[in-house]
């Protein structure tokens, strides 16, 4: 048969007749290791990102605009992490997809701009945050606005949807069962130019735009750094033309909103310890700006880059590695947070009177005694 000419249909979908099966993951030992790997991605993703959607839905203390975006990132990555079991399926099937190709075509586009989700929440926390550090309070409350917030929750949602659904669109391929692989993605010839836009020209344009945004806040914490130490040593080391009765400090905080920003009056007397106090905050800034930029890159640019590079037996476990970042993101950005932190345990444990500020939510499921308890 020549396979130019002849077109193969397997299950309910067509093979594209220029694809050549060159390579396929078909060792079941490997994809019985894959399928468990990406079981264990999924619970752990939708325990943690459950934990984050949660202390939102409870807790009024964790409502910011920065936390806005934590929570949509946790949504994205709960969605991520609740379909992906389909692809432990499609590689547990010995001889074809033991279930509709249909189910298989949902998981791919969910699982994909979900992802996509994901990875632009990623750029919008960091673009929130350089503008909360780095900009005085007013112009940060001009750009988020509640409307503003939302219509950019809108559209991060939206973009990686649109990039997903485009070569349907188009008629150039479709997201199916991908019988090289025995996962849920893509099989078409002409998928390999959109693999290269995404993968080689999309996703390295918006990991500069994090790295870029958390350099600029490590170099403005600098800055801010040192011209605290110089307040210091005027403080222990003042001249009589040059002792001002009151100094005024502002210190920016990553984690709060820029209404939680501390513009405190401080006497000379207390300057050290407002340097100290800076000191630290930098040093857990630069700490999680290195393991939100390292996550990131480890996680999905390998993935990236073999998808460039054409079929490789590691794919399949790059593939898993790239769903990795779904259940470490709520470790980094949730856990990280002193407030999260609180919240997490009051739900662990069951105190729902200890959580702090209660919603309105949390009100009311105390007052039905929804949770075994009542509200203190």
């Amino acid at each position: 048969m020549d396979v130019t000419t002849s077109t193969v249909v397997t299950e309910g979908f067509t093979l594209d007749p220029t694809e050549s099966l060159t390579f396929e993951f078909s060792d079941y030992t490997q994809r019985v290791i894959v399928a468990t790997m990406i079981l264990v991605i999924a619970l752990l993703g939708i325990f943690g990102n459950t934990l984050v959607i949660l202390a939102v839905l409870l807790s009024k203390k964790v409502r910011t605009d920065t936390n806005a975006f934590v929570v949509n990132l946790s949504v994205a990555d709960f969605l991520t992490c609740l379909v992906i079991p389909w692809n432990a399926v499609a590689l547990l099937g010995r001889e074809n997809l033991p279930v509709g190709v249909w189910v298989c075509s949902i998981t791919a586009v969910v699982q994909n701009a979900s992802v996509g989700c994901s990875v632009f929440s990623l750029v919008s926390i960091a673009l929130n945050r350089l503008l909360l550090i780095t900009r005085p309070a007013t112009t940060y409350h001009k750009v988020y606005t509640p409307k503003k917030i939302v219509f950019w929750l809108v559209l991060v949602w939206l973009v990686p949807l649109f990039i997903v659904l485009l070569p349907s669109f188009i008629n150039i391929g479709r997201f199916t069962y991908n019988r090289k692989y025995h996962t849920c993605g893509s099989y078409n010839s002409t998928w390999r130019t959109y693999n290269i836009i995404v993968a080689g020209i999309i996703y390295p344009i918006l990991l500069i735009i994090i790295i870029i945004c958390y350099v600029l806040i490590w170099r403005h914490l600098k800055r801010h750094s040192r011209r605290m130490t110089t307040v210091h040593q005027e403080a222990r080391h003042p001249t009589p033309s040059s002792i001002p009765t009151t100094t005024t400090v502002t210190i920016p905080l990553t984690h709060m909103t820029s209404d939680d920003r501390i513009h405190s009056p401080a006497t000379l007397s207390s300057v050290p310890a407002i340097h100290s106090q800076v000191t630290r905050r930098e040093n857990d800034i630069t700490k999680n700006m290195f393991y939100v930029v390292c996550a990131f890159m480890l996680c999905i640019t390998p993935y990236a880059v073999a998808v460039l590079c054409g079929d490789s037996p590691v794919i399949p476990y790059l593939f898993t590695l790239f769903f990795v970042n779904s259940f470490v993101n709520p470790m980094i950005y949730a856990t990280k947070h002193r407030d999260f932190k609180t919240i997490f345990g009051c739900i662990l444990r069951r105190q729902w009177a200890a959580i702090p500020e209660h919603s309105e939510f949390l009100k009311f499921v105390q007052r039905n005694k929804c949770c075994g308890t009542t509200l203190k």
